[in-house]
Order: C-alpha cells, then structure tokens, then sequence
C-alpha cells in the first residue's frame, strides 16, 4: 500500500460522557518524522497534498511550546463547544493537554469561568504554565504551488477548531526560531492584509531574536501604516524593558498618526513600572494632542500609584480644556473606585463647568456609594 496513505489517520472520536454518539470527523496526515527541520517537514507536507490529490484544500500546520498565563488562551473559546466537539489536542494526540480528571460539562465550564474570575483578581500575578499552540495555515487547490496560503489560524492546542472538514497535515512541533523562519518567507508572498495575520503569529514565536527583529524592521520599514501600527502594537504586547525607548520615539517622532498612537497603545500593554511612567510622560508632554489623548485614556487603566494624582493634575492644570475632560474620564475608568474620591474634588471645585458637569456625569455612572453620597449633597446645595 501506498506509505502516505498509511499516513492518513481518520480521527472519529466518541465521548460518552457527554453525548453518547459520533461527535466528528476530521482527517489527519502526520509527518512519519516530526524532528526533522521544519522546512523539511513542510516541503514533504505539499507532496503529500499534491500526491493525495486533496481537491477541496487542505491545512498545513505545526506547533511551538510557549509560556502563557494560566487562564489565557489564543484562538476561539466557546463553552458550548465542549459538550460536542473534542479539542485539536485530542484530535491530533487522541487525548486532551490538561486533563480534567473526573470533570465534566457544566462542572469544566464552571471551572473556566471560576480561573479567568481568579485571573482578572490577580492581574499579573498570573501563574504562568508552558502550552502547546497550532499555526495553522489553510491553501485551496488555487494557492500557486502552496506558497499562497488563503487562511490562518492560531489557536491554542487545548481549544477546538473549525477546520471545515478540510484535511490537516499535521508536522509536529517546531522550534521557534524555525516558525519565524519559515513565516518569514511567506511574509513576502502573500497581499499586504494577509501579512497582518502572518505578523501577529510571527509576535508569539516570543522566544526567537528573530520575531522581535523582524517585527522592528516591519516598524520602520513596513509597506503600510496598518501593518507598521500592528508590528507596535506586538511590540508592545511582548513587554520587553528594552523597547520601552523604542516605542516612546515611535509615539514622539513617527511620520504617522496611526502608527504613533499604536506605540501609545503598545506601550500601555506592558506591565512594568517604567512603561507606566512612559506613558505618563507622553500624556503631559506627547508632542500632539492625539498622542497626550491616548496616552491619558490608557492611564485611566494601569495600576501605577503614580497615575492618579498625575490625573488629577492634568484635570486641574492642562492647559487644553479637552484634554481636562479626558483625564476626568480616565480617573472614572478606575479600578475599584480608585478615582472616585478625585472625581467628587473636581465636581465640586474646578473652574470650568464643563469640566465639573463631565465629572458630575461619570459620578452618576458609578456604583460607588461616595459618588452617590456626593450627588445627593450637591443636589441638597451643599
């Protein structure tokens, strides 16, 4: 028989415990050597496709091993998925990565939903566990020789996937230093919004040099302003200290509106202290009011003791009444109340009615029974 075809494994997988019938179907091609250098795998994987005469498309994918956040996950998450259709893991492993134990349906979903409860909670003290996730790339039997692929899917292992019944050639794990390598060379083959998609899953290959050097080159050099503000963005969503410089000149000195306020926007993904305090630099000093804006908006976010009362100094002090306003706005977007005490201040003693209304308006919009307290005295004049 034909050795490829010895290859293609019909994945029919029964769960009992939640349905008791046949949930799906979907055919997997393995690679018979997955610790070969991925470009061999992937060569091998489009003579299997050619040869298999797979005329309704096919997938090509391989996985990396990365840290992750406990309760994160990358791709579709849909509960109701659980209850019919098994994980990529178990499709390709015949198991799931993080078995449940005795858990089932409802009690898993509850438990989902208990972790990510316990993950907002904890914010960045969110244990971290190393997790398989899939680069998934989709070709029609049109895709010029496989060099073209149409989709792009990135998922974590322990999630489903809608492969559309399309066949998956499935070529292991990869190192990813060769992910970007190989992401890389399809970077330049495809149109410019699909090389959107290739740059976010070059950005989770976080382990290689190479992503983050490639994703600078893409800042600076990148063929359209969506895709330079992108490759900030994930420059951002990396949070390496060392860029923190990078990203504050791209917000200070770019040529583009865009790609500035997605430096703002990156650098308010990082976690540290001096990206809080990079930010708040921006906001008093940013060199246009989109910049000082942005920079304001993603304050009202982090939890720097700083932020406040530099909050509170701009909603007094700026110059710009608009920029007053949003930095009203942002002490209303605190967590906990943090900003309410502040927000009370400025209803009741800033200069400008305008500026006093917007905090009077946010007031009435929280729960916090201080803001309801103060709204109550002001309409009994005192």
């Amino acid at each position: 028989m034909n050795h490829s075809r010895n290859l293609l494994v019909l994945a029919l997988l029964i769960f009992p415990a939640f349905t008791g019938c046949l949930v799906t179907a979907q055919s997997i091609i393995r690679h018979p050597d997955v610790d070969q250098p991925l470009s061999d795998k992937w060569a091998w994987a489009v003579k299997e496709a050619t040869g298999n005469k797979l005329t309704e498309g096919v997938w090509i994918g391989y996985g990396i091993r990365r840290w992750m956040g406990e309760n994160s996950h990358m791709g579709s998450f849909n509960s109701a998925d659980w209850r019919s259709r098994p994980s990529l893991h178990e499709l390709l492993y015949g198991q799931k990565e993080f078995p449940e134990g005795e858990l089932e349906g409802e009690e898993v979903v509850r438990r989902e939903a208990r972790r990510a409860l316990e993950g907002k909670k904890k914010g960045e003290d969110e244990p971290k566990v190393v997790k398989g996730v899939a680069i998934l790339l989709g070709y029609n039997t049109s895709s010029k020789s496989f060099s073209e692929p149409v989709k792009l899917i990135v998922s974590n292992l322990s999630l489903t996937v809608d492969l559309g019944n399309r066949p998956l050639i499935w070529l292991g794990n990869a190192s990813h230093d060769e992910g970007v390598v190989h992401l890389e060379k399809l970077f330049g083959q495809v149109p410019a919004k699909f090389k959107e998609k290739l740059l976010f899953a070059i950005s989770i290959h976080d382990s290689s040099q190479r992503a983050y050097a490639f994703m600078k080159k893409q800042l600076n050099e990148g063929e359209t302003e969506k895709l330079r503000g992108s490759a900030a963005f994930w420059i951002g969503q990396a949070d390496r200290q060392e860029d923190i410089p990078l990203l504050v000149e791209t917000a200070t000195d770019d040529r583009s509106k865009h790609v500035r306020e997605q430096a703002v926007f990156g650098l308010s993904q990082m976690r540290s202290e001096k990206a809080s305090l990079a930010l708040i630099d921006l906001a008093k000093h940013g060199t246009t009011t989109e910049v000082r804006s942005k920079a304001i908006f993603w304050l009202g976010q982090k939890a720097s003791e700083k932020v406040v009362p530099m909050l509170k100094e701009m909603a007094y002090n700026d110059p710009d009444t608009k920029l007053q306003k949003e930095a009203v706005f942002a002490l209303s977007r605190r967590k906990d109340g943090d900003g309410v005490k502040e927000l009370i201040q400025i209803a009741r003693s800033h200069e400008k009615g305008e500026v006093r209304r917007q905090a009077i308006f946010w007031l009435g919009q929280s729960k916090d029974p201080r803001a309801l307290e103060a709204l109550a005295e002001m309409v009994r004049g005192k």
